[in-house]
């Protein structure tokens, strides 16, 4: 059995099952939440909106939220540690990886989850009480809405670079090696069209690496702000506030848990926490 986003396929996982383990750290962090009996029916819907090298273990905590105990927690993890791409083998496990619309898990997962998919303001966003931004989901029985980390700009910008010049949809107007060409250094690369402004183009619409039009930088601005701020988002999260972040998650969206060890790890496909850590940056863990 090749495909490992099946429970069927993986026989054993110590490791899996350790992490699996609650973080008991997250009083103080979550405004004192307590553990409780997890409702199984509670539970809004929840659209990942997945920025480059903003966090992929987000998926985790946001599969688990979702999915469990229907899709064992232990698998969750080993999708994340198993190597390759979470988001890739997750969206396949509930099978969304080939779907850009309709919801999973009792509707607690609300698609795309496949990708860096930017939100689409046509399709997903909708006049709220008083004419305020809202998401589609929040108009469901279950309500709900958007939920993503940001990250410091130059930072995810240096992740980017290290992580073999990663900038979703650049591809159409260049490539890898033409930049690998051009910009042997970070701060070339980050003059390359396409590349900077990337969380700001995905709350607006556009790709990551998608060109900005000419004269429309301040406009697609206003526009990103204006969302994040809205209630269109039930989460919002730092990739510099971690550990803080995840338990903010679940006190927020909950059903009763405490976070897994895992979802405090760094499990992303690629070495650069180790790269970085190594170049002594100081910013410490991240995922």
């Amino acid at each position: 059995c090749s495909q490992d986003f099946k429970v069927t396929c993986i026989a054993h996982c110590p490791k899996c099952h350790r992490l699996t383990r609650e973080y008991s750290s997250c009083g103080t962090a979550a405004g004192g939440r307590t553990t409780m009996a997890r409702n199984d029916n509670a539970g809004m819907s929840v659209r990942w909106v997945h920025i480059p090298k903003c966090g992929s273990t987000l998926g985790v905590s946001l599969l688990a939220y979702g999915c469990t105990p229907s899709h064992p927690a232990w698998h969750i993890v080993f999708m994340a540690i198993a190597g390759g791409s979470i988001d890739v083998r997750m969206a396949h496990a509930i099978d969304a990886r080939h779907n850009s619309s309709g919801t999973r898990c009792d509707g607690r997962i609300w698609l795309p989850f496949r990708g860096h998919d930017a939100v689409d303001h046509e399709k997903e966003l909708v006049a709220g009480p008083a004419g305020a931004i809202a998401h589609a989901a929040a108009r469901t029985a279950r309500g709900g809405g958007l939920a993503a980390m940001f990250r410091r700009p130059s930072q995810r910008l240096i992740s980017a670079f290290l992580d073999n010049y990663h900038a979703w949809g650049i591809a159409r107007h260049t490539n890898r090696a033409r930049m690998k060409k051009q910009a042997p250094t970070v701060d070339l690369w980050a003059r390359i069209p396409g590349v900077a402004a990337c969380q700001t183009k995905m709350l607006s619409g556009l790709n990551c690496g998608d060109l900005v039009p000419e004269g429309r930088g301040p406009a697609l601005l206003a526009r990103a702000t204006a969302l994040v701020r809205s209630t269109a988002f039930v989460f919002v999260g730092l990739v510099e506030e971690w550990d803080a972040s995840i338990c903010l998650l679940h006190a927020t969206l909950g059903r009763g848990t405490r976070p897994m060890l895992a979802e405090l790890q760094s499990l992303g496909h690629s070495s650069n926490s180790r790269t970085l850590r190594a170049r002594g940056d100081g910013l410490g863990p991240w995922r």
